[in-house]
């Protein structure tokens, strides 16, 4: 069973991997390409074969790929609800039934949503910007492409309107944008239900090319490639923050102004009766998903890819009135939930109540923050010290200053007493070394201000304070 998980995971990671999603692009554009030479060549003897059996190769790549899908999916009826037209694109036709090899083109589609999330790993403005024209352009595309080589395979023998494929692309696109057919009258039933498909495609080309120029149009769009063709269950080392109250907006604005997490995608699943779009309209939310439903049920957590997050944060969830002890049982619950599909992923949850916080670190939960003891604990700091609210209000936010930056003990620094690598750190690195965090009997433990002479173990993690994350082991 263990083996299987490994294997499972290990196709995971190849199939969603950057790298084969572009190869999986550019074989699609392939495919259409030897799509129209089939056509364009049929009769030309071995050019031709040579096309169809490249052809075949491909087809035969990609249903490997769609089967790779299968044998991943944990839902296999999701699996069909999103790749259902690629499975009839993959179909491998005889040449008798060659008008339907053109469905091998209707991969294109797939093509645009690879095209769109790799744009989004780069650049999610510029994937903001372009995804919507990637989306447009590719269907018209896909329509002139289909409805000239439709009508030249029924019509080309016997019309002379659409002899060539030249002519039948031209006539197409002049169909598609006129709304009625320009150059030629098709003769056949197959030909006239040809053009009705264009026809009704350039109408319905104009409307959208109408919406873009408005704006409520355009983010609808949006909001379609965003969300909609790039499935919650394909992202890959996101965040998910379950429940939602007050503190929710501040925590994805902190998270968005890291620079090393701001191109983490980031999924919020609450019971909402309307989600909190307004109160993050100062970020961008290409990279924000919504789902409405309980964190605490296991279809819900899974339709979100927890086995694929790398954090979940789970909030004392104020979007339905409940009672203090209500709202920490499903913490604990989601909690409990949550480590046992994914007992790799980091948790960090935040409860009312201290004495709820024994369930959570038998869950394995790596951090518990207790909201209005910790807002206590600052007030009398602040009474006792005067000016300190100052300073901790710096170091817990990424926005100004000095931030804290927990990382990885180099091996060469192993052995060294805690004030040489203080003094390391703050000539090197400009940094203030505060803290070591060590691993004592499978559990973690923090020392703060250790002995001057205490020396690092390997394994340790240092806790400092700086301007920015220290490149530790990379010298100046």
């Amino acid at each position: 069973m263990i083996p299987q998980k490994n294997f499972k995971s290990r196709l995971d990671r190849f199939i969603h991997a950057p790298q084969t999603e572009l190869l999986l692009t550019v074989l699609i554009l392939l495919a259409v390409i030897l799509v129209i030479a089939e056509v364009a060549l049929e009769g030309a003897g071995v050019q031709y074969e040579l096309v169809y059996l490249t052809q075949n190769l491909l087809t035969g790549i990609f249903i490997i790929e769609l089967a790779i899908r299968y044998f991943i999916a944990r839902k296999k009826q999701r699996f069909f609800r999103n790749y259902w037209l690629d499975i009839i694109a993959v179909i491998p036709f005889f040449r008798a039934f060659r008008l339907l090899r053109l469905l091998r083109m209707l991969r294109l589609l797939r093509a645009a949503i690879l095209l769109n999330r790799n744009l989004h790993r780069v650049s999610s403005p510029l994937a903001a910007s372009l995804g919507v024209q990637i989306g447009v352009f590719l269907s018209v595309g896909l329509i002139i492409l289909i409805g000239a080589l439709a009508i030249y395979l029924l019509e080309g023998r016997n019309n002379q309107a659409f002899s060539s494929l030249t002519d039948a692309l031209w006539w197409s696109f002049f169909t598609l944008v006129s709304g009625e057919p320009i150059g030629g009258e098709p003769e056949t039933t197959g030909g006239r239900f040809v053009t009705l498909i264009v026809m009704i495609g350039g109408l319905t080309m104009f409307a959208v090319f109408t919406g873009v120029v408005s704006a409520v149009m355009m983010q609808r769009l949006k909001i379609v490639m965003d969300v909609k063709n790039l499935e919650l269950d394909e992202l890959r080392n996101h965040i998910v923050i379950c429940g939602w109250n007050r503190s929710g907006h501040l925590i994805i604005e902190e998270l968005h102004a890291d620079p090393s997490m701001r191109n983490y995608p980031i999924v919020v699943v609450a019971e909402f009766t309307e989600t909190p779009e307004q109160e993050l309209k100062r970020l961008d939310l290409s990279q924000l998903y919504f789902k409405i439903g309980d964190y605490t049920i296991i279809d819900v957590l899974e339709s979100v890819g927890i086995y694929h997050a790398s954090r979940a944060i789970l909030l004392a969830d104020a979007s339905h009135p409940r009672s203090d002890q209500d709202r920490d049982a499903r913490t604990v619950l989601a909690a409990l939930t949550i480590e046992k599909l994914h007992p790799g992923i980091y948790t960090c949850a935040q409860l009312l109540d201290r004495k709820n916080n024994v369930q959570l670190r038998v869950a394995g939960v790596e951090d518990v923050i207790v909201a209005a003891e910790l807002a206590s604990h600052l007030m009398a700091t602040s009474v006792r010290n005067q000016g300190s609210v100052d300073v901790l209000a710096e170091l817990l936010t990424v926005q100004i200053g000095n931030q804290f930056y927990n990382i990885s003990l180099p091996e060469q620094w192993v052995g060294m007493a805690f004030w040489e690598v203080s003094q390391l750190l703050k000539d090197e690195f400009d940094s203030i070394l505060l803290a070591i965090e060590r691993q004592i009997n499978g559990n973690r433990e923090t020392i703060v201000n250790p002995p001057k002479d205490q020396p690092f173990l390997p394994g340790d993690h240092l806790v400092v304070i700086a301007r920015s994350l220290p490149q530790v082991g990379i010298r100046k």
